[in-house]
């Protein structure tokens, strides 16, 4: 009998000892790249000592091979018509994503858009403009014309690829995959808006909360959700627009590359919860240009996304339109 109270005794204090060596932790790190702002939070026993290393190679690496801010990268060399540039991982997991979105919303989401951004004067380097002859332009738009093959990338003369609606999405999923490679599995990881949650907050024992900007005033929060092992990607035409000086007419950043046209519409902003950030940031991007009630239709093909979307009816009135899923994540 004594001896199992001492075994139980030695157990106990194995466990304490355990539980107190292996206390986690919220650390928190944060930095400006691809543009916009990023943090990482995580829980972990210690900081990670090399986390900016991981950052560091991750941003260096996306920005040399798809920065079309960056002149020497990659992509902005395959712009100017080099054919001789042999593409990175980074870059075919990008494209062969973005052939599939784009092929499953009928072409509403199309990387060769960016011509047509620069046209409008809303991409990297480019003066605004008010009127845009889209006829000239409509012959170098078309996913369908480009094609990658043995690392080579295939691109009619004059067209123009740009990946930065899905980039930043795909460069979450990078560092989160990296986070998990080094035993960080409860982390919370948002570039300029775009999120991935991993696992749970283990301080609080909940999933983690995080919440939508309000499209009308983006300082105000909108929505706020549960997240786990789950991404949220959000887009709106209050971030990029211009005002046409003469006509009052607000040209908005996202653009349909059916027929070229950057009018307002009746679509606000749009939020879209998938398994991976590069899903989530592309269709929140496709949903935009689409018509609300063909976005409705390919939400209720699509089971794997969660989607809440901010219009105006007819009456100039503010709706919401929450997909099933969606709405079980909301908290007070």
């Amino acid at each position: 009998m004594r001896v199992s109270r001492r075994l139980i005794s030695f157990l106990f204090f194995v466990s304490f000892l355990f539980s107190c060596t292996n206390t986690y932790n919220s650390y928190s790190y944060s930095g400006y790249a691809l543009g916009t702002k990023f943090t990482i939070i995580y829980n972990s026993v210690k900081p990670l000592k090399n986390l900016e290393s991981i950052t560091d190679s991750i941003f260096f690496d996306l920005n040399k091979s798809l920065s079309t801010y960056i002149p020497s990268s990659d992509i902005s060399k395959i712009n100017k018509g080099n054919n001789l540039i042999e593409v990175d991982d980074n870059f075919i997991n990008v494209f062969n994503k973005s052939k599939l979105i784009w092929n499953n919303t009928q072409g509403y989401f199309d990387p060769t858009a960016g011509i047509l951004t620069n046209a409008y004067g809303l991409g990297p380097n480019t003066i605004p403009k008010y009127s845009v002859n889209v006829d000239s332009i409509m012959s170098f738009i078309g996913f369908e014309k480009v094609s990658l093959n043995n690392r080579s990338v295939e691109l009619n003369k004059g067209m123009y690829l740009d990946f930065n609606a899905i980039a930043k999405g795909y460069c979450v999923d990078l560092l989160s995959k990296s986070l998990k490679a080094n035993n960080i599995s409860n982390h919370l990881i948002e570039i300029g808006g775009e999120m991935y949650a991993s696992g749970i907050n283990i301080i609080t024992n909940s999933r983690w909360k995080v919440g939508i900007s309000d499209p009308l005033i983006p300082e105000n929060t909108k929505q706020k959700i549960f997240l786990k092992n789950k991404a949220l990607a959000s887009s709106g035409n209050y971030r990029k627009f211009l005002i046409d000086p003469q006509t009052g007419v607000r040209i908005v950043h996202t653009i349909n590359p059916n027929n070229g046209s950057a009018n307002q519409t009746n679509v606000l902003a749009t939020s879209v919860i998938a398994n991976n950030c590069m899903t989530a940031d592309a269709y929140a991007t496709a949903f935009m240009a689409m018509p609300l009630d063909k976005s409705i239709s390919l939400i209720n093909e699509n089971k794997s996304l969660d989607v809440m979307i901010i219009y105006s009816d007819s009456n100039n009135k503010i709706q919401t339109y929450y997909s099933s899923g969606f709405k079980k994540l909301i908290f007070d």
